[in-house]
Order: structure tokens, then sequence, then C-alpha cells
């Protein structure tokens, strides 16, 4: 299998799983369709592009995302047209979200059906309840959401995290950045984003490699900053 990244590491599991995805508190109401995911492990992706596509629907919201799929060419990406994008779906309106950058490492995770749209590939990535969408483009900033996904994030050790840590002491690790990013450098976040009161953006160095999980067996907790990018809640004191 061709991933259009030959300079990387992407292998795709040998067994398919079946999922229902569901997410937010009220699982039931929120069960999307059956989809046919497969887990994919992808290595020395610190800086990968990709892009994603949201089609919003009464009820929620519908991922698809280009990792391993293609490279998400930047000429395709301009020329897209979100209205043409929502009635080829059947949706009420979409979203563009990207490009973006991969901030970890490595890591596993389920992708679905592909679809093209507009001439780039995608796969089906996630679910998320309409309530996740915000006011605007993506959710409202420093506002947490619910997301059901299978996930696991790995930071090596010596590689900078970039954190979001709330009014309450919790922490937030940042997946992935966008072209907004001052010369493609996380770093430069700590003076370019403007945190909600008692918020804070910080960078740490870990000794050790660290290791973030998410399940579909219970919510998992995230949120954006006022650039779009999105980050995931983890228990620092189990690292």
């Amino acid at each position: 299998m061709f991933f259009n990244y030959p300079s990387r590491l992407f292998e795709p599991l040998v067994k398919p799983v079946m999922a229902v995805v569901l997410f937010i508190s009220t699982f039931a109401s929120y069960a999307s369709a059956e989809q046919a995911l497969e887990d994919f492990t992808i290595k020395d992706i610190r800086g990968m592009r990709y892009c994603e596509f949201l089609l919003v629907y009464d009820d929620r919201v519908v991922i698809y995302n280009t990792t391993g799929s293609s490279d998400c060419s930047e000429d395709k990406w301009e020329s897209l047209d979100v209205t043409v994008l929502a009635k080829e779906n059947d949706a009420k309106n979409a979203q563009l979200n990207g490009p973006k950058f991969w901030a970890m490492d490595a890591q596993t995770l389920e992708l679905g059906d592909k679809k093209s749209f507009g001439g780039i590939d995608a796969r089906y990535a996630a679910t998320l309840p309409i309530s996740a969408l915000g006011a605007g483009e993506g959710s409202d900033p420093y506002v947490g959401f619910t997301s059901s996904k299978k996930q696991t994030m790995v930071f090596e050790a010596g590689k900078p995290m970039y954190e979001l840590v709330d009014d309450k002491g919790n922490t937030y690790v940042l997946n992935a950045y966008g072209a907004k990013v001052r010369d493609g450098d996380p770093g430069n976040l700590a003076d370019q984003l403007t945190p909600a009161e008692g918020w804070s953006f910080e960078i740490i160095t870990p000794d050790k490699s660290v290791i973030v999980e998410a399940s579909t067996d219970a919510p998992v907790q995230m949120v954006g900053d006022d650039l779009h990018q999105y980050y995931t809640l983890f228990d620092k004191s189990s690292q």
C-alpha cells in the first residue's frame, strides 16, 4: 500500500474492526452509522502535513482526514468550494480545516472509508456532536468539548511538547498546528495565542517518552485555542 510518504513509515494493522462511533454524554442519541475502521500506526510524523474536511449535518459533524491518503496538494486545496462539497455529500454545509501539521512523533489511530473531495483523497476520522462546532470556524476557543476516538500519541523524549493548562490546572497536549503558526514553529504560540483568563500555554521537554491514549470507551476531552489548533486532555501525573 503506497501512501505518498516515502520517508515515513505508515503501517496498516491487519485486522479491521467494526465500530459504532459514540460521542458526548448522551451517547445513545448521537450514535452514528457503522464504519469499518482500520488501525494505522504512523511513525516519524512530527511536522507531517495533512488536511481535514468537516461535513456538517443537523446533529453531527463528520470529519475526514488526508493522513496516509494524500499529501493535500496546495493547488487542489485552494480551489475547493465548500458549497459544492456539502451538496456532493448531502450535508448542511462543509468546512475546511488545514493545512495542519502533526505535533507528535508517532501515533496509532483508526481511519475508515476513503472519499475524494475535489480530487483530494481522505479517510473517515471521527464524528463529533454539532455542539463541538462552536459559533464559527471549528470549536469555540478555550471551550472544552468531547470526542470519541481511538488514538495513541507518542511524544519522544528530548523533543518539545506544547500544552494548554486550564484555570483548574488540567493539561491538554497539542495534537497538531496550523499554517498561521509563525515560521512553522509551535514554540511561537507562546506569544501568538491569547489564552482565556486563567489559562496558559506552556512548552516542556520530557526526559522520557510520553504516551497519550484516547479510547472510544469514554468521551475524550479536547479543547481548541484561538488559532484553531486542538489539544487532548491527559494526566501528567501518570507519565
